[in-house]
């Protein structure tokens, strides 16, 4: 993998480019990118190699937010991104901007992934982001690590996020943009706006590949099979039992879905 480098796209757009590969993939990041400028990340490497992880082959850029609202922030980005590429991903969070970039500018995406992502939450992640904007408020961030870590299905994950929360609190509120700009943010981008997504959903032309746990506790399997069911051109895979840290705990099969969705049919 060649050497990670991070900085500004277009001036404003914080980004992390990595991997390697003649195809390239562009990364819409999850919440984290809204708590903290990814460009001055303390260790952005290890976000590079979750993603790479998932899509071996490809160099790829990771993109944070900037903007007031989803429109703003995909339209910074259509002006930032200067070829389309060969994948556009949307990770959690970054699902509902991947799906209204490829319903706004369907000629700069060939393919669309959502991974564990989907146009709504579920009543359970509604409440789950309630806990997390309370936690902002409080500037409590052991309470919002562990309300945004906690999540694996696998109990020694849990076991070691738990033994950590205290480090990665002080890291994460070392890093973290202002807490009433995250929250002016969040209120704004998971507010009412979410409301348009389903329409943004069933303007998405491009083949897309939505991944995702049956046991994912922001986006329950009715909010994802809604999502599926709008896109013209979706296909879905589940895997059972997994939660919202299915690209963490099964990176390796979860990249094989992945790479199927993206080799050209066989011809023999």
């Amino acid at each position: 993998m060649r050497a990670v480098e991070t900085g500004l796209l277009g001036g404003n757009v914080p980004f992390i480019r990595g991997g390697s590969g003649e195809r390239h993939a562009v990364v819409f990041f999850g919440v984290n990118a809204l708590f903290k400028r990814l460009d001055r990340a303390s260790d952005p490497g290890r976000y590079a190699r979750q993603v790479a992880r998932l899509i071996p082959g490809h160099r790829f850029t990771i993109l944070g937010y900037t903007g007031a609202s989803f429109q703003e922030i995909v339209d910074n980005l259509a002006f930032a991104i200067e070829d389309p590429p060969d994948l556009l991903a949307g990770i959690s969070f970054g699902g509902f901007a991947a799906m209204r970039f490829a319903a706004r500018y369907p000629q700069s995406v060939r393919r669309l992934l959502l991974l564990v992502s989907a146009h709504r939450f579920s009543a359970n992640g509604e409440r789950m982001v309630a806990r997390q904007m309370e936690a902002l408020e409080r500037k409590d961030w052991r309470r919002l690590v562990r309300e945004n870590g906690m999540l694996f299905r696998r109990p020694w994950y849990n076991w070691l996020v738990r033994l950590s929360v205290s480090t990665v609190a002080e890291r994460l509120a070392g890093e973290a943009r202002d807490t009433a700009e995250i929250l002016r943010d969040y209120r704004q981008l998971l507010g009412a706006e979410l409301g348009d997504n389903a329409e943004y959903a069933r303007r998405i032309a491009c083949p897309t590949l939505m991944i995702a746990g049956t046991a994912d506790p922001f986006f329950d399997r009715p909010a994802i099979e809604e999502t599926a069911s709008m896109i013209p051109n979706a296909r879905l895979i589940f895997f059972e039992r997994e939660t919202h840290m299915l690209p963490l705990e099964c990176a390796t099969a979860v990249a094989k879905e992945i790479e199927r969705f993206l080799s050209p049919p066989s011809t023999t």
